[in-house]
């Protein structure tokens, strides 16, 4: 069972490297050049009257100063038609900066950002296309309801109220998108988003200032944002806003194999208010994942460490972990034992190649693997 501190990471960098500490004087250099432009172009946007023009040239030069890498996962089957003309497109948060990321990857000076969240954050004093959130939320509602029915702007949302780490859960969402998707009767455009980068640097921690989430995007060498667009949902008569809401939320969860949890914003301002529950669960956590990688080396003693700890982070499965092991290893036990090049040559010489053949060999290899495991493990507990 996911508790809510499982939601969110713990620390910045997850395992301190040797390649880390050599690139440590490079990336401070690279904050402090990256400081500087940053500081130039807000000088620019200060100087120059606001235009939509200037608003996507300062998205898309933040992006292209902090190194945004763009993954569109899903560019084959997406539909672009309906990614451009969709009103409304909501996204989970991973960052503080997913809201420059999205307009940055739809590429689109007709799109606003609206700040469901009273937060305040260093983005602010660029002009850049905001709706920000220091108002009642009747009074974004009718603006949202304004900008979509007198305009041909999109509006891009972040309903989770706090960035998570994208691959453990959903938070519950804010319902403002949802019910003006319904009351206007518009379709949703429902994003998933997730973050990688070098040396394993995390873009957010649970409670840091976005100050330090700053600093973090200005070190690393690039941010890569992962994003798959899902397909529209359109709202019905019959359902509700919260049945609209969990539709939508059920698609993303799927789409990016997580849990769907009823975590809100009043449990997490909660967890805020005690930072020893996150330290303590995430030691727990810790300790579980540890006994995890025992009882597969136990059951895969040819794996080593290092691949079964790759494995069990992105399966989170023992028996998923111990049948991808135990294929490996079949595998390089079967190229090991591959005949030589001129063995083999002379031999498809006198007689055709079998496919058939091969597949039985490797099922051997495999069973034999498996069964040898299983042997040295009955031995090594009974002893």
């Amino acid at each position: 069972m996911i508790e809510l501190p499982d939601l969110f990471h713990e620390n910045r960098i997850s395992e301190l490297t040797l390649s880390l500490i050599l690139y440590a004087p490079i990336g401070l250099c690279l904050a402090l050049i990256r400081s500087l432009a940053l500081l130039f172009l807000f000088i620019i946007s200060s100087l120059l009257p606001t235009s939509s023009s200037l608003n996507q040239f300062l998205n898309d030069a933040i992006s292209f100063i902090l190194t945004f890498i763009y993954v569109d996962e899903v560019a084959r089957n997406r539909d672009d038609v309906s990614r451009k003309t969709t009103k409304i497109i909501v996204a989970n948060r991973v960052s503080c900066l997913d809201l420059i990321a999205l307009r940055g990857f739809f590429s689109n000076n007709k799109c606003k950002m609206v700040n469901l969240w009273k937060e305040t954050s260093w983005f602010n004093y660029f002009p850049l296309n905001f709706i920000d959130s220091f108002r009642t939320q009747e009074d974004l509602f009718d603006l949202c309801r304004k900008q979509i029915q007198d305009s041909d702007y999109q509006l891009i949302f972040l309903p989770e109220c706090e960035p998570t780490t994208g691959s453990d859960g959903l938070l519950k969402f804010n319902l403002l998108p949802f019910t003006l998707g319904k009351k206007l009767d518009r379709p949703i455009l429902p994003v998933c988003l997730r973050t990688s980068r070098a040396f394993q640097i995390r873009t957010n921690i649970f409670n840091s200032h976005p100050y330090t989430d700053l600093f973090w995007f200005l070190f690393s060498p690039y941010t890569r944002f992962h994003i798959n667009s899902l397909a529209i949902v359109s709202p019905t008569d019959e359902a509700s806003d919260e049945v609209f809401c969990e539709k939508i939320r059920e698609n993303m969860s799927h789409a990016m194999d997580i849990e769907l949890t009823q975590f809100d914003e009043q449990q997490v301002a909660e967890l805020r208010k005690r930072p020893d529950l996150v330290q303590r669960r995430h030691a727990q956590r810790r300790a579980e994942f540890q006994q995890m990688i025992n009882t597969v080396h136990q059951q895969v003693p040819l794996a080593s460490l290092e691949a079964i700890r790759y494995d069990l982070e992105t399966t989170k499965n023992i028996q998923r972990t111990i049948v991808n092991l135990n294929e490996r290893v079949a595998a390089a036990a079967r190229a090991a034992n591959k005949p030589t090049s001129s063995t083999t040559s002379s031999h498809a010489i006198s007689k055709p190649s079998d496919g058939s053949n091969h597949r039985q060999t490797y099922e051997r290899l495999k069973q034999e693997l498996i069964e040898k495991n299983r042997q040295l493990f009955l031995n090594k507990n009974c002893n």
